[in-house]
């Protein structure tokens, strides 16, 4: 399971979370929500990332940034998803997490991923529809 202490810490300052207004927390606790629930459907094994120490990638460079995303940070686009708390990536060193999904599948569970060409390592779910509203987009 993805919490969302894990989805705000900063690696390596534990257990001080990052900066965040209230509707970020709003918002994480609904997609995490939807996430799990879709993991938990498909018994995933969480695997943990040795960057993070949970199941939330940081494969940019160990920094941990495939949970919240202050307004500042320079991994990704200006306007991720990340910086709402609508986005997370979660640890799939096999892709095996993005071989199984499905555009049903994420549909079923209201969520969208980035295409698993994009997301080598990872898998990037989020709650918020891209531009070209597919489930599977390219970033």
């Amino acid at each position: 399971m993805i919490t969302t202490d894990q989805y705000f810490r900063w690696p390596g300052h534990e257990p001080a979370l990052k900066p965040h207004e209230p509707h970020h927390m709003d918002a994480a606790i609904v997609l995490l929500a939807s996430v799990n629930h879709l993991l938990a459907q498909l018994d995933w094994q969480y695997p943990v990332d040795p960057d993070t120490g949970c199941s939330i990638s940081g494969s940019k460079d160990g920094r941990g940034d495939g949970g919240f995303r202050l307004a500042t940070a320079t991994t990704g686009a200006p306007l991720s998803a990340h910086k709402k708390a609508h986005a997370v990536d979660v640890y799939d060193p096999a892709n095996a997490l993005d071989s199984i999904l499905t555009d049903e599948l994420l549909d079923d569970y209201g969520l969208y991923r980035e295409h698993p060409d994009a997301t080598f390592g990872w898998t990037h779910l989020q709650d918020l529809p891209p531009a070209s509203k597919r489930r599977s987009f390219y970033p």
